[in-house]
């Protein structure tokens, strides 16, 4: 490859670059950091007649132009290069960058695999990706297009709590029971009931070791679980919130107790005791400022 500043208007954008939707937030920030720094990195472009295709640098490309810059730093690749080597760059650079929708992704690397009539071995090794990231990554084309929209909801942080990770234990269920509905049941009610990772892994061990079970039931189950954990919490933070008046019953007993012996032995305090009574005094004092912030030192002034 040679490092060349071309122009812009020479570039034309591949029909098939794995990136569809470019988030307009994600492009200003680059255009702004191009604008106070400079490009950093060159794209990467393939010649064709008198101008060039984009391999990879999309974004950088439609950054420049959005500061309306006429030319860019690329890299080209030789002409005669293997069309399946330019396009497994373009796909592993998209793939290490700004991240692509779970969707995006997964339909770029199925069209890759297909393409090449790849294994999903072969294409692991190429790319340099775990088979079993691959196999997560490929879930999402496996289900109906109302849980995908889920997931890309989740994926630009909307309010919906499915994730590759629900889909890929829906789908381990569904290959250890004989029940073909299993999968989509348990994507509802991940979906109804907000069901977290932990809590979804949960019910599929549980629906494995007792397939008898209803699901619906194992979810309740659960659900109940979540709950009990919450009062545990709320309890744990009321303690943790509330640890001083135990201390505050003691000391008043202990101070009750210096009292009533001071008073049943001699009927009337002495000079020799008030030091101790007034340590305890103030030892309650601090007690009930902890217990009542401020409440304390409100009746002081009340009562000056």
């Amino acid at each position: 490859m040679k490092l060349r500043e071309i122009q812009l208007e020479n570039i034309e954008f591949d029909s098939n670059q794995p990136r569809k939707n470019f988030r307009e937030e994600s492009l200003e920030a680059l255009s702004r950091s191009i604008e106070e720094i400079g490009q950093i990195q060159p794209i990467i472009v393939r010649p064709k007649d008198e101008k060039y295709i984009m391999i990879a640098g999309e974004r950088r490309v439609r950054a420049l132009k959005e500061k309306q810059k006429k030319s860019v730093w690329a890299l080209v690749v030789d002409k005669n290069m293997d069309p399946e080597r330019w396009r497994l760059i373009q796909l592993a650079e998209n793939l290490q960058r700004e991240n692509l929708n779970p969707l995006e992704r997964a339909v770029a690397i199925n069209n890759y695999i297909e393409e090449e009539g790849l294994s999903k071995k072969e294409a692991s090794r190429r790319l340099g990706i775990p088979r079993t990231t691959i196999n997560d990554w490929l879930n999402i084309l496996e289900v109906e297009y109302f849980y995908q929209k889920k997931i890309l909801e989740n994926f630009y942080g909307k309010d919906s709590p499915l994730t590759l990770s629900h889909l890929s234990l829906a789908k381990a269920l569904d290959s250890t029971t004989d029940d073909p509905t299993k999968k989509k049941r348990l994507l509802d009610q991940i979906l109804k009931f907000k069901l977290s990772r932990v809590e979804t892994r949960r019910v599929v061990e549980i629906c494995r070791k007792n397939p008898v079970l209803d699901l619906e039931e194992v979810v309740a189950g659960i659900l109940i679980n979540r709950e009990q954990k919450k009062l545990e919490r709320e309890q744990e933070e009321k303690a943790k919130i509330e640890p001083g008046y135990k201390d505050l019953e003691s000391a008043f007993d202990r101070l009750e107790g210096i009292l009533t012996r001071i008073m049943d032995s001699r009927h009337e305090i002495l000079e020799e005791n008030k030091d101790e009574i007034i340590a305890e005094f103030k030892y309650l004092e601090q007690l009930l400022e902890q217990a009542i912030p401020g409440g304390v030192s409100r009746k002081k002034e009340v009562a000056k």
